[in-house]
C-alpha cells in the first residue's frame, strides 16, 4: 500500500504596533524575518485557525504560536456629555439618523489641525452622537498639562449614553503610548467648550477609566469649565461655534446667523439637530454667553493650562 503524506503551507503575516518576540515552532521545514514594523513567518503544518486578545495579549490556537506578543499601548474608558444634544439622560443621534455625519474625521481643519485619518465606510453604529476628538498629556499634576505634555490624539466616535469608543462602534480606544507620569484626558468638540480631566486618569488592567459627567470637580476649571444639564449630571458647554473657546457675539454673528434656516452637518447647528434655527441660540448661545477660556493665544485650548 502506498502512503501519501500532505503537508501544507501556511503564511502567517503579524503586524502589530508593539513588540514583539520571534515564535517558536516544531516543523520541518519554516523560516522567520522580520523589520521594527512587521514580520513574517512560515512553516510546514497547520496554519492559524482562531485568534483571542484581552487587548494586551494574543493567543492563537494552531501549529505555529508566537511565544508571546505584547501590544504597546493603553486602551481608554471615558464618559461625557455634550449639552446640545443632551436630553433624558442620554444625547439624541439626529445627526446620525439623518445620514449627515461624515465618514471621516473632521477635526483635520483649523483650529485643531489633527491629521489623524480615521473613517469609516458607513456609521458603525445607530447610538453615534458626533465624533470627538481625544488628547491625552502626560504630566505629574493637572496644572503641568499644559500642551507640551500632549502624547497621544485619536478621532473617536460619541455614543448616546456618554461613552467614547472606537471606529468599529463598540470596542474602547487604543492609545500607543507608555505613560510617565499621570494621564489626563482633553475633550475636543468642534462647537462645544474643550475640557481637561482635573484629576489623573484611574488605571486598572491596562485599562484608563475617567467619568467627566459625574460633577464639576472632575474637569479642570471646575464650573466655569462645565455645566450642570440635569441634577447631579454635568456636560461640555456648547455654542463655540467658531470653535475660539469663547462663547460670545461671534458664534451667533458669524456663524449660527449665516447658516439660520439650514440643516446638515454645521457649527451653527448648538444642539445638533442637523437644522440651524431659533433652538440653537436661545436654548444653547443665550445661557452661555460670555462662557469660555480666558487664556491669551490659546487657541482651542480652552479651560486647559498652557
Amino acid at each position: 500500500m502506498r502512503s501519501v503524506y500532505v503537508f501544507f503551507l501556511s503564511i502567517v503575516p503579524f503586524v502589530l504596533d508593539g513588540q514583539i518576540c520571534s515564535p517558536y515552532v516544531v516543523a520541518n521545514a519554516g523560516n522567520y524575518s522580520g523589520n521594527a514594523t512587521a514580520s513574517l513567518s512560515w512553516t510546514l503544518g497547520e496554519t492559524i485557525t482562531e485568534t483571542f486578545s484581552d487587548g494586551t495579549h494574543v493567543l492563537t490556537q494552531g501549529f505555529q504560536q508566537p511565544v508571546a506578543v505584547s501590544i504597546s499601548g493603553i486602551i481608554l474608558d471615558l464618559m461625557v456629555f455634550l449639552e446640545g444634544p443632551y436630553e433624558a439622560l442620554e444625547m439624541a443621534t439626529d445627526l446620525n439618523s439623518g445620514g449627515n455625519i461624515p465618514l471621516s474625521q473632521p477635526y483635520n481643519t483649523a483650529p485643531w489641525n489633527y491629521a489623524g485619518t480615521e473613517a469609516v465606510a458607513s456609521m458603525p453604529s445607530a447610538d453615534v452622537v458626533d465624533w470627538i476628538l481625544v488628547e491625552l498629556r502626560d504630566a505629574p499634576d493637572a496644572a503641568s498639562a499644559g500642551s507640551a505634555a500632549i502624547v497621544a490624539q485619536q478621532a473617536a466616535f460619541l455614543l448616546k449614553d456618554g461613552s467614547i469608543v472606537g471606529t468599529d462602534g463598540s470596542a474602547l480606544p487604543l492609545f500607543n503610548c507608555s505613560p510617565v507620569n499621570s494621564l489626563f484626558a482633553v475633550l475636543w468638540h468642534r462647537n462645544h467648550l474643550g475640557i481637561m480631566s482635573a484629576n489623573p486618569l484611574i488605571e486598572a488592567g491596562g485599562v484608563y477609566s475617567y467619568d467627566f459627567t459625574a460633577g464639576p470637580a472632575q474637569v479642570y476649571g471646575g464650573s466655569n469649565a462645565h455645566k450642570e444639564l440635569a441634577p447631579g449630571i454635568w456636560g461640555m458647554i456648547g455654542a463655540d461655534g467658531n470653535a475660539d473657546s469663547q462663547v460670545n457675539n461671534g458664534d451667533k454673528n458669524d456663524v449660527w446667523a449665516t447658516q439660520a434656516g439650514t440643516g446638515g452637518y454645521l457649527s451653527g447647528d448648538f444642539n445638533l439637530d442637523a437644522q440651524v434655527n431659533n433652538g440653537d441660540k436661545n436654548d444653547v448661545w443665550i445661557p452661555n454667553t460670555g462662557l469660555g477660556g480666558q487664556v491669551p493665544d490659546s487657541g482651542y485650548k480652552c479651560q486647559i493650562p498652557q
